[in-house]
């Protein structure tokens, strides 16, 4: 049987249909003139013609990677017909795009000038009948109060996370959304991670020519190191040893390495509707997922790739970073939940002399309560209503114990907590928190005698959070009595706290220009309030209890710099214990109320 015969015109029209061959139809430059090729390229064609509705890339910088994404989102304008907003860090990264790399690939194309019209602004380019919308995440204005089909986050590991979940949040109302996050990593656990983690994580996949097995040359799951003969400076199979070429590389194809996407990467329909895994048993992950390393650059050389980790100027995170494109799992940079249940001790708390309440005033209400024998209870209140004043709730502690006092924030609620601190002069303390500075003092607390700072405690918030993590990592410094199920809700908190070492922007955001320093700060992608109601318990523990226990100890973070109020002592459970039962709505152990 004869095929039909294809006409150039046929192969002119399908090249239209997928943006990858639309490119190699229209010779496609580069902002610098260069071709778009998917020669080298090859491990980026896939990426470019996915239109999965949920995407995370991690790669590292300098691949092409940016400005493949800009030409896929003007052809998704045109030929999809979507309104798209796509986010940069800061308003200085969204200039500098639309100057640098935007402008000039249009300029570069005649196809594309066609489609976008010249008076378009750094903030939006008319491509046909739609929009791209170009946004910084740091910045003033909040995220756009406009609709969109598709958003685009690149480099979302540098962006705010709150002006990203806005964004999610208002694409909510719209059934036909897409998100793709593609940045390269910072940490695991962190901005791009979260969305890697939800994905089929597929990898590229090359075949050795000697022993013909399909192997990866970089991943989470295997060392880079097995893929490089470092005495030859050459790319080998971690399997058999085998020498590797460029057009080995080259030759790869991406497998899905955890489940497979559920949706048609051709046009982004659910294949599985109902589903949540395959009739064959394979589980079903609603992001498409790529990971892509220097590794697979073949105008990267063994020998660069050595030389990027032996750079005695680079540390682990840059290596992990920027060459692997892998998220960097550090300990002194996350601090997980684990890891603070092991603080856990079943002794039981005498729940005396002095009861200290750290207390985060969002809604809801969340609390933790020490004494010098350890952490013994916490919990959160209920949201207020008629019948139901919070605060009482709170109030009803300090009657309890009268020699408590209550350390919480000063910017949740401002009035109930400010109401309870002048109903109890001297036992309820405001925190405010401060950048670091290069000074032994990390807590410093309000003149008793000087009105405006009465019952005030100023924190620097980045040196303290750090003080208390270091405890928790060691084992013992800070107990918390009951059982771990009694601690798992709260030390969750903790999965969500990652810490993050940078310099101001040019175009400093909320975070890094109010609350943090500019060496290193800690940050939350997730609930973090226990984490905080920890902290202020161990300012009051600072002053109050100073004769107890020490709360901090020296650490080589802060280069034995003392800020604790002892030199000597941690914080155990007494050897005179009572016994009291379980208070239900909170994690630990406490008398009934």
């Amino acid at each position: 049987m004869k095929l039909p015969e294809i006409t150039a015109e046929q192969v002119s029209q399908a090249m239209e249909l997928m943006p990858a061959l639309w490119m190699k139809k229209y010779k496609i430059k580069t902002s610098q003139g260069l071709p778009m090729e998917f020669d080298n390229h090859a491990f980026m064609r896939d990426p470019i013609n996915d239109m999965s509705p949920l995407q995370a890339w991690l790669k590292p910088p300098q691949i092409g990677a940016s400005e493949s994404q800009i030409v896929k989102t003007l052809w998704c304008a045109k030929k999809k017909k979507w309104d798209i907003i796509y986010t940069l860090p800061t308003d200085t990264d969204r200039n500098d795009m639309a100057g640098s790399k935007v402008n000039r690939i249009i300029a570069q194309n005649p196809v594309l000038q066609e489609w976008t019209q010249e008076h378009d602004s750094v903030e939006q380019k008319s491509v046909g009948e739609n929009i791209i919308h170009y946004r910084g995440t740091f910045t003033q204005k909040k995220a756009m109060m406009v609709s969109s089909n598709l958003n685009v986050h690149d480099e979302i590991d540098a962006s705010d996370p709150d002006v990203i979940t806005q964004y999610e949040n208002r694409q909510q109302a719209n059934s036909e959304t897409r998100t793709w996050y593609f940045s390269h990593p910072s940490i695991a656990g962190f901005g791009v991670d979260i969305y890697w983690q939800q994905s089929d994580k597929k990898e590229w996949f090359v075949t050795c020519p000697n022993c013909e097995k399909e192997i990866i040359l970089a991943s989470a799951d295997f060392n880079w190191k097995d893929s490089i003969d470092f005495d030859r400076q050459q790319l080998i199979c971690r399997l058999c040893k085998g020498d590797l070429s460029s057009e080995d590389i080259k030759g790869g194809r991406y497998k899905p390495t955890n489940g497979i996407c559920r949706y048609d990467p051709m046009n982004g329909k659910d294949l599985y509707p109902g589903m949540t895994s395959t009739p064959e048993g394979i589980p079903l992950r609603d992001f498409s997922g790529y990971h892509i390393s220097q590794l697979m650059c073949v105008w990267i050389t063994a020998k660069n790739i050595i030389a990027k980790k032996n750079d005695p100027l680079k540390d682990e995170q840059y290596f992990s970073n920027y060459v692997l494109g892998l998220p960097y799992v550090g300990s002194e940079n996350k601090i997980s939940s684990e890891v603070v249940l092991k603080n856990v001790t079943p002794t039981i708390n005498a729940q005396s002399p002095r009861v200290i309440i750290g207390v985060d005033t969002g809604l809801p209400i969340h609390y933790t309560m020490m004494n010098s024998e350890g952490v013994f209870y916490h919990g959160s209140c209920k949201p207020p209503s008629a019948s139901y004043d919070p605060y009482d709730e709170l109030e009803g502690y300090l009657k309890r114990w009268d020699k408590s006092i209550i350390i919480a924030d000063q910017g949740g609620d401002l009035i109930g907590i400010r109401k309870l601190q002048a109903k109890y002069p001297g036992r309820v303390f405001l925190v405010w928190y401060r950048k670091d500075r290069k000074t032994q003092e990390t807590i410093t607390w309000g003149d008793p005698q000087d009105d405006d700072k009465r019952g005030t405690v100023v924190v620097d918030r980045n040196r303290m959070f750090q003080l208390m993590v270091e405890q928790l990592r060691d084992p013992g410094r800070i107990v918390l009595n009951g059982s771990k199920e009694d601690w798992q809700e709260w030390a969750s908190h903790f999965d969500n706290v990652y810490r993050e070492i940078k310099t101001a922007k040019n175009s400093p955001g909320k975070d890094v220009a109010t609350n943090y320093g500019v060496e290193f700060i800690w940050k939350r992608n997730g609930p973090d309030h226990f984490c905080h109601t920890l902290l202020y318990c161990l300012v009051g523990m600072d002053k109050y209890a100073t004769a107890l226990a020490q709360i901090i100890k020296k650490d080589s973070f802060m280069a034995g710099v003392p800020v604790g109020s002892n030199v000597d002592g941690t914080i155990r459970a007494g050897s005179n214990l009572r016994r009291y039962g379980s208070f239900n709505g909170g994690g630990g152990i406490i008398e009934n109320i």
